[in-house]
């Protein structure tokens, strides 16, 4: 069958390209060099780690419009001890394009000194995304506010985000430079890449080649000068490619402001104490725990989205009309038995 020559194919090009046997073209091809590879001490520190973390479901949707459950906050840690969880934002939005202005500019202007957003027509359809990271940068803003100098707020995502909200993320980062507060941004996934026949996943291979070059040891490489799409420069900091426990597989990439770039080193040992439980070896604790403490479940979500139904069942509304609204149609597919 087609599907199944096409299958191997795949396979074909995942063997023999994106699965390494070595590092010596990935050497090559990206610039990054043994020496590059920088190791990382662990070590204990006194201070916080707040870890900053959002979350998002769709209720229902019409095309035009649609109905997100969002949720933002921050888990706060001393040591390997969780300290609290603080949820800055839980509500429902309505993502509208003109409704925008009403629900993004009262939090740039009250929290960020902004004027307002400034939404290009392709943007429109992110605006779910954007309200979801608006809440999330006004979360940071929180933990900056409770932050001593010295403690360390981590993101769970990149600082390289679409033009709209760049400005929010200049204020964060002036304010956590004034108050002496380290600022980064660890995202699970990346679509950093290298290669040029076919696209390579840097952050994978980087952390193939950091397990041979550095074998059981925490590191981190900076991405400057790098044969790699990095966006570096457009919002005025740097990224790495971070291996926070030697003992993990497992690299992430890593965005800071440019006033850290002298200062990675120490940070880096601080969270790397702290990336080696069993529960998530490898990665920060407290991110871990923020992503746990702030997801909406699908339960959750479901509950929510029969509350919403009975509001609108309770207004009024007939209950076909509300089944149209809040019923996709590929479950109505779903639902039809094949003859």
């Amino acid at each position: 069958m087609e599907e199944w020559s096409r299958l191997s194919l795949v396979a074909e090009l995942i063997r023999d390209h994106i699965s390494l046997d070595g590092i010596d073209r990935y050497l090559a091809e990206t610039g990054v060099q043994k020496s590059d590879f920088v190791l990382v001490e662990p070590s204990d520190f006194a201070g916080e780690i707040f870890a900053v973390d959002g979350s998002n479901v769709s209720l229902c949707n019409w095309s035009t419009a649609d109905v997100n459950l969002i949720r933002a906050g921050y888990a706060v840690y001393r040591g390997r001890e969780w300290r609290r969880t603080v949820i800055t934002f839980a509500d429902v939005l309505l993502a509208d394009a003109k409704l925008c202005r009403n629900m993004f500019d009262p939090y740039l202007e009250q929290f960020f000194g902004l004027e307002g957003i400034d939404l290009k027509e392709s943007d429109l359809d992110r605006l779910s995304s954007y309200y979801r990271e608006l809440q999330e940068y006004v979360a940071i803003n929180d933990a900056l506010g409770e932050a001593h100098a010295g403690d360390i707020i981590l993101y769970d995502g990149s600082f390289d985000v679409f033009e709209p909200l760049r400005g929010a993320l200049a204020v964060i980062f002036a304010r956590a430079e004034e108050k002496g507060v380290a600022l980064l941004a660890v995202a699970k996934s990346s679509s950093l890449f290298w290669g040029e026949e076919i696209t390579l996943p840097f952050v994978q291979h980087t952390g193939m080649a950091g397990s041979r070059l550095a074998p059981e040891a925490a590191w981190y490489i900076s991405l400057k000068d790098k044969k790699v799409d990095a966006s570096q420069g457009r919002w005025n900091g740097q990224t790495y490619i971070v291996r926070f426990c030697g003992q993990s597989e497992h690299a992430f990439r890593v965005d800071a402001p440019i006033f850290l770039q002298g200062e990675m080193g120490s940070v880096l040992g601080k969270l790397a104490a702290y990336s080696c439980s069993a529960e998530c070896l490898g990665y920060p604790h407290a991110l871990f725990r923020a992503h746990r403490d702030i997801r909406i479940t699908e339960q959750e979500g479901a509950a929510v989205r029969q509350r919403l139904m009975a509001r609108l069942s309770q207004g009024g509304m007939p209950h076909s009309k509300i089944r149209m609204l809040m019923q996709d149609f590929h479950d109505i597919l779903e639902m039809k038995p094949r003859i």
